[in-house]
């Protein structure tokens, strides 16, 4: 029994062995391409650019983005998915992809095809109102809102992209009893196109997509949904320290498809911590307050945050009964 346990044991070590080493002697023969599922110049395409081209920097071959747009995001995923397990093809996501797989808009299970590998950035929402009507109603905190809100019920409107995503979560959990007018909107521009021309009061939108309205003073930050305020808006109140749960952000990551050779996956996960030393990702990840959040490690720790994204998004569809797919592991 001892000998057929040390041979056991002998052989498992020979298999770990020769998994590390086929991780550590992989090498790309071709170029790579990375399917961003939103369009050119979006949040998702100007991060996944930068960081496409140090990626190709380090690995010396090319790395093609390539965006497949439509279904708010499930074109993509689904071209991603079509494509063989070959470590050539890796998938941009953001849990927007969570959302539309429990939405059932996908044909596959997104859950148990992807795996998340590598987050690049975790972005910070935040609640913004007009400037113009800002100054109209008196309002210059999210304080100043909660009172004016108590006293002019539903006359304050706020754009609405999605009220089943991470934007809309975050805001209702904020905004929780106050008597606001939701409006819905198409497109991000067109929410920040209204704001900024005050034909609208408020919206919740990512630090990156509405920087440059705060810069021109078209916009005010009113809330930052963060664990602590940060460094760009020190003047505007966190949820943290009003006693708010609600920290969610959007972040962006790189997805691989079940299958994937390990070897390949962990040489993306290598280039791409290799490259956020790199003096250009500092200064885009500073610029658009990317920098304010630590994201999570690749590996278990990844893994449990992915679950836990799951988990709370699956959570609050599940309140507003949009939830059409759900997953056992969530419940």
């Amino acid at each position: 029994m001892k000998k057929i346990i040390a041979l056991l044991l002998a052989l498992m070590m020979l298999i770990s062995l020769c998994t590390v080493a086929s991780a550590d002697e992989w090498k790309f023969e071709r170029g790579i391409t990375i399917v961003c599922p939103w369009g050119l110049g979006g949040g998702a395409d100007s991060t996944i650019r930068p960081m496409a081209t140090l990626i190709q920097n380090y690995l010396g071959v090319p790395v093609d983005v390539r965006n497949e747009t439509g279904g708010s995001g499930v074109t993509g995923a689904t071209f991603a998915y079509k494509e063989p397990a070959d470590g050539y093809t890796f998938l941009l996501g953001t849990q927007s992809l969570y959302i539309q797989d429990m939405m059932d808009n996908m044909d596959f299970n997104f859950k148990d095809e992807f795996d998340c590998e590598v987050i690049l950035v975790h972005s910070i929402n935040m609640l913004a109102g007009s400037a113009k009507q800002m100054e109209k109603y008196g309002i210059k905190t999210f304080s100043d809102l909660k009172d004016y809100a108590a006293a002019h019920p539903y006359e304050v409107s706020v754009a609405m992209l999605t009220a089943t995503g991470v934007d809309g979560m975050c805001f209702e959990i904020a905004t929780d009893g106050l008597a606001l007018n939701p409006v819905t909107y198409d497109s991000g521009s067109a929410v920040n196109s209204d704001l900024a021309g005050g034909h609208v009061d408020l919206a919740v939108g990512g630090y990156d997509d509405m920087s440059g309205l705060i810069e021109s003073g078209d916009i005010i930050p009113l809330l930052i949904f963060c664990e602590h305020r940060i460094d760009i808006c020190p003047d505007c109140e966190c949820t943290a320290e009003l006693g708010i749960d609600s920290y969610a952000g959007p972040w962006r990551a790189i997805f691989a498809k079940k299958g994937t050779p390990q070897g390949a996956i962990d040489k993306i996960i290598e280039a791409v911590e290799a490259c956020r030393s790199d003096a250009t990702w500092q200064e885009f990840i500073k610029s658009a307050a990317y920098d304010q959040r630590v994201v999570p490690a690749p590996g278990e720790e990844l893994q449990a945050f992915c679950l836990s994204e799951y988990k709370d998004l699956r959570d609050y569809m599940f309140e507003q009964e949009t939830l059409e797919k759900d997953y056992d592991d969530l419940k």
